[in-house]
């Protein structure tokens, strides 16, 4: 979800002035866009795709859809360290050009939501693909708030994805009502906040 994220604000237009030119990750240089999306691959996905596919080839788990709740602590630690990492590397960067305090934004709520998705599974089971979907909304509506919008047909696509997300999940029946709205609005609450919270303090 944040790799889709990062390829909606960062090709669709805002509209120039002081503000945007300075926190739109739609402005930023070409070359250096595809540096940071690469970057977020590996942190966001091959990283932890690669550590699921491990656990799995040595039977410390037993899907990598993560489907029994005992099963998840580990892969969601080391999710959050993986976006810890990339935090790291971000503040590095930022010492030779300022960054966009949304990209700092959206791996400061991959940590939080890693360690509090990580304490809520020891008494229960959210979806994390609704917690995704909310992560992925949130960050989308916080971005385009800091914005001045030139097309708004990135928030409709976000919403119906995130439909989609959490009604293939019913259709499946991999996770009753409350774990699905449970898991969204965390996931939701925490990147809108800390990409707030960012905005007014950055």
């Amino acid at each position: 979800m944040p790799l889709i994220a990062l390829t909606i604000v960062f090709y669709t237009p805002t509209y120039i002035d002081f503000k945007t030119q300075i926190n739109s990750l739609y402005f930023i240089e070409p070359s250096i866009k595809q540096f940071f999306f690469n970057s977020f691959t590996l942190f966001c996905w091959v990283f932890p795709v690669t550590t699921l596919l491990i656990m799995k080839l040595t039977r410390q788990i037993s899907s990598i859809e993560l489907e029994h709740q005992k099963e998840r602590f580990i892969p969601i630690i080391f999710t959050g360290i993986f976006q810890l990492m990339l935090l790291i590397m971000l503040y590095k960067f930022n010492h030779q050009i300022t960054l966009s305090k949304h990209l700092f934004s959206l791996a400061y709520s991959g940590i939080i939501a890693s360690f509090v998705y990580a304490l809520i599974n020891f008494h229960y089971k959210i979806s994390l693909h609704a917690a995704g979907a909310g992560l992925f909304l949130g960050y989308i509506f916080a971005y385009y708030l800091d914005q001045s919008i030139a097309v708004i047909w990135p928030l409709y696509a976000a919403c119906l994805l995130s439909g989609i997300i959490i009604t293939s999940r019913i259709k499946l029946n991999k996770h009753s009502n409350s774990e699905l709205i449970t898991g969204f609005c965390i996931g939701f609450f925490i990147t809108f906040v800390t990409d707030f919270i960012l905005i007014s303090n950055f």
